[in-house]
């Protein structure tokens, strides 16, 4: 099978709760390695991305060790690799929470771009990381002329970024074209709340999308951390003689394991280990444990540097 990922890749400092520093590459190569490690032999993995010029020879050295990886669609371009310092506290509840720093991010990635690798495609995982990876034109798309599998991560188009480089949620306007353009759509408990000035409950969104817009989105994840995933899918069902679709929901415990290291790109393992089996069996529940299982484990790796560890 071949594989497009389509996003971009930043420079990540994580600052942990004990004030220690750890720095390494991240973004889109958190779904673009673990999917390479996770296919079986003979799949191919081509991402589509916009690499800066300062850390695309090192960056390149990096997918060289995976050869599955495609990387013909990685364009280098002059502008500088976004810098992404992420803030992780944990406060007297333990619940946890991350502030976001951020440089620029690089040009956004026209269709052109990517219509020749989407071409005999089985499955395209397209991950928001910066918000502004494509454009929602872009999205429709490649929606129009491509009709296999498409999972979506909405991840940063529900982020704005300050004067000052610090990141928060915001509303995104055009919520329902982006989650009505891919097969299956993830996002987090932060950006499903913020995404709808009007909804603010994951059941709400959730029935707009698959049932009220009558689209053919096949199920809406929203990742909850150390609480699992919520997951919701539309299915028909009778009363009094009438047929009528109502909403499935699925919630998925977390595996959490004592060797906890760094939640960093476990929301974009997810999405990939996800795409993977989804695309081989068609089960959303079965994929959904899948992706539950492999993105917990990635909790206990430190960095791009092991996902090799997934397999």
């Amino acid at each position: 099978m071949k594989y497009v990922v389509i996003g971009e890749p930043c420079v990540d400092v994580i600052h942990r709760p004990d004030e220690s520093k750890h720095y390494g590459y991240g973004g889109i190569l958190y779904s673009l390695i673990s999917l390479s490690v996770l296919v079986p032999k003979g799949d191919s993995v081509f991402p589509v991305m916009n690499l800066g010029e300062d850390e695309y020879a090192n960056i390149i050295s990096i997918l060289n060790k995976y050869p599955n990886i495609d990387y013909s669609g990685v364009y280098k371009v002059k502008h500088p690799t976004r810098k992404v310092n992420l803030f992780y506290n944990t406060y007297n509840s333990g619940k946890s929470a991350r502030i976001e720093h951020s440089t620029d991010p690089t040009y956004t990635i026209p269709y052109d771009s990517i219509e020749q690798f989407i071409s005999g495609a089985d499955a395209i995982l397209i991950n928001m990381i910066s918000g502004e990876d494509i454009t929602l034109e872009t999205m429709k798309q490649i929606r129009s002329n491509f009709r296999g599998l498409i999972h979506t991560d909405i991840h940063n188009l529900v982020m704005r970024t300050n004067t000052d480089g610090t990141r928060e949620h915001t509303n995104l306007e055009n919520w329902r074209e982006w989650c009505t353009s891919a097969d299956t759509v993830q996002m987090n408990e932060f950006e499903i709340s913020s995404m709808s000035r009007m909804m603010k409950t994951d059941y709400e969104v959730a029935e707009e999308i698959l049932i009220k817009l009558k689209s053919n989105v096949k199920g809406v994840i929203v990742t909850r951390g150390k609480n699992g995933i919520s997951a919701f899918t539309r299915k028909e069902k009778s009363f009094g003689g009438e047929k009528f679709f109502d909403l499935e929901r699925e919630e998925i415990n977390a595996i959490e394991s004592p060797h906890f290291v760094d939640s960093t790109g476990c929301g974009d393992v997810f999405a990939s280990s996800f795409l993977m089996d989804f695309s081989k069996n068609g089960n959303f529940r079965k994929s959904l444990h899948f992706a539950t299982r492999i993105a917990s484990f990635n909790a206990t790796l430190s960095g791009i540097d092991e996902l090799y560890k997934l397999r």
